[in-house]
């Protein structure tokens, strides 16, 4: 572990090792944090993947001896990307689990249903990966309860648009999107930075989640001869578009939203994932120092290298147990008041050199995203 790795996660035994007499008298039991996340269902490649860097957040921050003195347990559910599993599982975890804050979680309409409950509860979330801004939209400016480190998909729709006027220089873009807030909120700005910088949009076309073949809209896509190929939606949908246009011919750059950033994308699209182009921001090779010690002791520990998602829960989970640790208690509403404005200092491991949590009024933290290419199978940042 660096210098600078341990001194962050060693900061979080707090003043109970300065005070081994305060210690001593206080409760030794397990701290609970709550985790929630599409385990099963749509969303579930996504889930998995932010679970596994929230479990190692966990596993880190045990080592080094815990936060105030105690241990950290992890309280999971499954929201199944549904909204009334959501709120249900927000107010389990808070209520049968006295969790001080959660991670959750990845579909952007279950965050809002699930912050509700949080709010009136008095128990911040931080975000499981949704990036919809419609979450943090859904926030009293000035009085958030759900925290997202990361750009929404306004900003990072513009990234990416940014990239294929820019980086792939193209003129004619066609736009796939599923009819979620989400996808439509991505189309929507893919649409109006091409068209602003004189680019045309040759098609949009929406398609709803879990859908198996689009062969039909591939092939028509394909005689309209686009230079990019953007799709706006989850990673499974994603993976079957990007092999189903290689079996009809269609062969352009593809562009995809920040869902397709998983390894299981490239698992499931296979060699037609080549090229694929995607906004991220987190990738080992990043060049963010404390990303690229989280990615040495991230590969050390599991034996394989770390994506944005694993870094998006890691991060989650980490900026919640610092917080918690400052206020040093175990408290919610403490805590939502230490993550409004308390955490500036706090570097993360995610964009440029330098990005700490720095929460804005709405609960966002916002940098440029990087864009990064498969290539040999694996996401490469492009200059």
């Amino acid at each position: 572990m660096s210098n600078f790795s341990r001194r962050q996660v060693l900061g979080m035994l707090g003043a109970s090792l300065a005070l081994p007499g305060l210690a001593m008298a206080q409760d030794s039991s397990p701290i609970r944090i709550g985790c929630m996340l599409p385990l099963s269902g749509n969303g579930s490649i996504e889930g998995s993947q932010i679970l596994k860097g929230v479990q190692f957040a966990v596993a880190e921050t045990n080592a080094a001896g815990g936060v105030l003195g105690r241990k950290i347990e992890l309280a999971l559910e499954d929201d199944e990307s549904n909204t009334a599993k959501g709120a249900t599982g927000m107010r389990k975890l808070i209520e049968r689990d006295h969790v001080p804050f959660v991670v959750a979680t990845y579909a952007s309409a279950v965050a809002v249903a699930a912050m509700k409950v949080a709010k009136e509860l008095k128990v911040p979330m931080l975000t499981g990966g949704s990036t919809g801004a419609i979450a943090t939209d859904a926030n009293t400016p000035g009085d958030p309860w759900f925290f997202r480190h990361f750009a929404d998909s306004t900003s990072q729709g513009y990234d990416t648009a940014k990239a294929i006027v820019d980086k792939f220089h193209a003129k004619r873009v066609a736009i796939l999107h599923d009819t979620t807030g989400y996808g439509t909120d991505l189309a929507k700005q893919t649409h109006d930075v091409v068209v602003k910088s004189g680019g045309e949009i040759v098609a949009n076309e929406s398609y709803n989640i879990g859908d198996q073949d689009f062969s039909t809209i591939l092939t028509r896509i394909r005689t309209l001869k686009p230079d990019v190929v953007y799709i706006g939606g989850w990673a499974a949908d994603g993976a079957t578009i990007v092999r189903q246009a290689a079996s009809v011919g269609l062969r352009t750059q593809f562009v995809g939203s920040g869902s397709m950033l998983s390894d299981d994308f490239i698992k499931l699209a296979g060699p037609a994932s080549e090229g694929f182009a995607v906004a991220t921001a987190y990738e080992v090779s990043t060049p963010n120092t404390v990303g690229r010690e989280f990615g040495q002791r991230f590969i050390k520990a599991n034996g394989f290298e770390p994506g944005m998602l694993n870094a998006l829960g890691y991060y989650s989970a980490m900026i919640g147990l610092e917080a918690m640790r400052r206020v040093g208690k175990p408290d919610g509403a403490a805590i939502q008041q230490m993550l409004k404005s308390g955490m500036k200092d706090f570097k993360i491991g995610m964009g440029p050199e330098g990005t700490t949590a720095a929460f804005n009024e709405k609960g966002s933290v916002d940098y440029p995203y990087f864009i990064a290419i498969i290539k040999n199978g694996k996401r490469v940042l492009s200059n």
